[in-house]
């Protein structure tokens, strides 16, 4: 599978809130960073990010820009949650998402603005 499909396949599943597929895309021994937090293992991460859409939240992505290299993508997208009482939250998101040799996510390096990811928690 490309870089590219397996990150299809990821922002997909994360739509649908598959997140046994979601988690099935990296490494055991993979590592999210973002500018708002620690960095964490995926398994600390997915003891959260099923959070984001727990309460009926919907997300989607949308305006994908990406750009492919050997053993990595960088993308920047919109991720749009639209909250249970109808309000929609639009995060704009660069990912910088590392592959190993088996074409597991071994690394994601996220930036988001954090003033505006502070809406999915009201």
């Amino acid at each position: 599978m490309s870089h590219d499909a397996a990150l299809d396949q990821i922002f997909a599943a994360a739509e649908a809130g598959d997140w046994a597929t979601f988690r099935s895309m990296f490494a055991d021994d993979a590592l999210l960073k973002r500018n708002v937090g620690p960095q964490q293992s995926i398994d600390e991460a997915m003891k959260t990010l099923p959070l984001f859409t727990a309460d009926g939240t919907t997300l989607r992505y949308e305006n994908a820009r990406r750009v492919s290299g050997p053993d990595n993508v960088t993308e920047i997208h919109d991720a749009v949650f639209t909250k249970p009482d109808g309000r929609v939250v639009r995060v704009d998101i660069c990912v910088v998402v590392q592959f190993n040799n088996d074409g597991k996510i071994i690394r994601v390096d996220e930036y988001l603005d954090s003033a505006v990811a502070a809406g999915l928690m009201s």
